[in-house]
């Protein structure tokens, strides 16, 4: 808890900071201190981009963030374009988040009949869940003794309505018929990270639900 309000703190502190900095430029400029205005302004702008890119705010930066995981999923890097998103974090490390893409006809062709280490290698274990359990590639539908992590994964929450809890069947339906692939890390069972391809929709989803 007391990490989660230092960071909040150290954001507030850096908008603040932000603030203060544009002002110092709109006063520069009416200075006619041209010089001085032009460089910290070049500052400025490399460091928002900087920032933005790694917060995913920056066009484009997630699309170059989620080439790089799928090539870690998959063993194939390609491009994608997100379809939907939806992201719900609390403060102690707990949340919900779901990245939806889709491929080009290429990458759907392959993922029709993937290779051998598709299934035997991939996804690979990440630096962030080397504690965690990992299961590679299998044919959908989920097989009876994995069901509770596709069920963790597609929650039902009162406070969900509309496009969330549409995207929740969907994606339950995807796992539960024959045509797509799943894979998932898991800390026990109330921390997965749950993978779907599926070839026909041209789709990967990318699942995370901590409790």
């Amino acid at each position: 808890m007391i990490f989660y309000l230092i960071i909040f703190l150290i954001l507030i502190a850096i908008l603040i900071g932000f603030c203060i900095w544009i002002y110092r430029l709109f006063k520069l400029y009416k200075s006619g201190n041209r010089k001085s205005f032009w460089i910290q302004s070049s500052i400025l702008a490399v460091i928002t981009i900087i920032v933005t890119w790694n917060l995913q705010i920056f066009p484009f930066s997630k699309n170059f963030y989620i080439k790089e995981q799928t090539e870690l999923l998959t063993g194939k890097n390609f491009w994608s374009w997100e379809i939907y998103d939806y992201e719900e974090l609390g403060v102690r490390g707990e949340g919900y988040t779901i990245d939806i893409f889709e491929f080009n006809d290429e990458m759907a062709e392959y993922f029709k009949n993937p290779d051998s280490d598709f299934f035997e290698k991939y996804p690979l274990e990440l630096d962030y869940r080397e504690n965690w359990t990992r299961k590679t590639w299998k044919k959908t539908p989920v097989i009876e003794s994995e069901v509770e992590y596709l069920e963790h994964s597609t929650p039902h929450y009162g406070g969900w309505k509309g496009e969330i809890v549409e995207r929740m069947k969907f994606v339950r339906k995807l796992a539960n018929k024959e045509g797509s692939f799943y894979a998932y890390n898991n800390r026990g069972e109330n921390n997965v990270d749950f993978f779907i391809i599926c070839p026909n929709e041209k789709l990967i989803i990318m699942i995370n639900h901590n409790m």
